[in-house]
């Protein structure tokens, strides 16, 4: 297969397949190729809200230290091969790499010939994920990386990513309520999914959850014998708070994170303490100074990003009640007492009436654009949903076909406003094709 086949390849088998939920196939993949997931020292990180911003963090942090580091994530935003990346750090900062079309195309044929040979022994194929993972783990491995941040892609317990062995670090970022038809309709529930990742005798850094939650999460780590480090935002005090700068004060020293969004604090927190653990544990080139610098120079799209300034336009990938919860305080604190123009678009499974309800009462005017197929929310039906649940309030509620449509009408029209785009991560590379920014 070349590169755009196998692409294909992978597209198809994720509409035929979808998600499984057992380690059985994965497993059996893995060893095929000889384990190569036990081949590099692995970060694992898992979470609801928060994994690749934490993940990024992390790994500039290494990176900036001089180590290389691999890192898995998903989804893609804007190119598949993001979802594998090689990440360097040097005088001129941070230099990210990602998977070439080349091994893309080479890696998913040999995995392809491998899921043939396990269809011909009658069992069960490996999915386009489980696959997916097989391959990220494969490439740090030939890569030769001094270390692998690898996100989960929805749970933990049964994620593709747990047939990691023994990790150097486990990571629990923010947990709330999502994916419900596959981890639990209760926040404990969810929680324990996320807390299969948690290993024998490997440290875990996590933020501070809800107390039942926490009561959880220290009796599987008493079981693991894994050592736990809790934190919360109440450890560090904002020091400057603007859209264009963030800094705090940890420890009595002053950090500036490079991204705005005021949910950044805690993810930066949390990357913070991972670094203290990590160079603790071997990683001893990890300094003051390539701390404060990577946490300057990460950024990750589509996360409270102002990716235009006139028109003002942010975007932000809150696709969730907790995402849209954090979304809301940040305008709440960069823009006190401001009305937003919205483009919003979800999918269907996720708890979107609830995302509606911790958004609307910022907004003036709403367009709806429909996310992409089969898992998109018809614009037409969001839009009749804004206005139930905004009780008819807002002036102007249109669906829309794209984003582009949309921001072609509030320029056209001359609407005046801030824009904040917001939703699934699906469609949010429109924004920045509309505005011809680099990422």
């Amino acid at each position: 297969m070349n590169y755009s086949e196998a692409v294909n390849y992978i597209e198809n088998l994720q509409a035929e397949a979808g998600s499984d939920l057992s380690l059985k196939q994965v497993k059996y993949l893995a060893d095929m190729i000889g384990n190569p997931e036990n081949k590099s020292r692995i970060i694992h990180i898992a979470g609801t809200n928060g994994k690749g911003s934490v993940g990024n963090f992390i790994a500039g942090i290494l990176a900036m230290s001089g180590y290389t580091v691999g890192r898995y994530v998903s989804p893609a935003l804007f190119d598949y091969k993001e979802k594998i990346q090689k990440i360097t750090g040097n005088i001129y900062g941070l230099q990210k790499e990602y998977i070439s079309e080349e091994e893309v195309a080479d890696n998913i044929t040999y995995l392809v010939e491998k899921t043939e040979e396990i269809k011909k022994e009658g069992k069960k194929t490996p999915t386009a994920f489980e696959i997916e993972t097989v391959m990220a783990y494969k490439v740090f491995a030939d890569w030769k990386v001094d270390v692998a941040v690898v996100e989960t892609g929805m749970g933990g317990r049964l994620d593709a990513t747990n047939i990691v062995e023994k990790p150097v670090l486990s990571v629990i970022t923010s947990i709330s309520m999502d994916h419900m038809g596959y981890l639990g309709d209760t926040l404990l529930a969810i929680a324990k999914e996320k807390y299969g990742i948690i290993k024998n005798s490997v440290p875990v850094v996590a933020m501070k959850p809800e107390a039942d939650c926490l009561e959880e999460l220290k009796y599987t780590c008493r079981r693991h014998s894994a050592n736990l480090s809790i934190v919360s935002r109440d450890d560090i005090r904002p020091y400057e708070f603007s859209v264009d700068r963030t800094s705090f004060i940890y420890e009595n020293e002053k950090f500036t994170l490079g991204q705005p969004g005021i949910f950044q604090l805690d993810n930066a927190r949390l990357a913070l303490e991972a670094a203290k653990l990590l160079n603790k544990s071997g990683f001893r080139l990890i300094n003051k100074q390539s701390v404060k610098e990577a946490l300057m120079m990460c950024r990750w799209s589509g996360r409270f990003e102002v990716v235009s300034h006139n028109p003002y336009v942010i975007v932000d990938g809150a696709h969730n009640p907790d995402g849209a919860r954090m979304l809301k305080y940040s305008l709440n604190a960069y823009f006190p007492g401001e009305k937003f123009i919205y483009i919003i678009g979800v999918f269907k499974d996720k708890d979107y009436m609830q995302v509606l309800k911790n958004t609307l009462p910022h907004a003036k005017r709403v367009y709806t654009v429909s996310a992409p197929a089969p898992r998109g929310l018809p614009a037409e039906e969001l839009a009749g949903c804004v206005s139930k649940v905004s009780n008819n309030k807002i002036n102007h509620v249109e669906a829309k076909k794209s984003v582009r449509d949309a921001l072609n009408t509030i320029s056209r029209e001359r609407i005046s406003g801030k824009i904040v785009v917001f939703g699934s991560l699906s469609f949010l590379h429109e924004v920045y094709e509309y505005f011809g920014t680099s990422h």
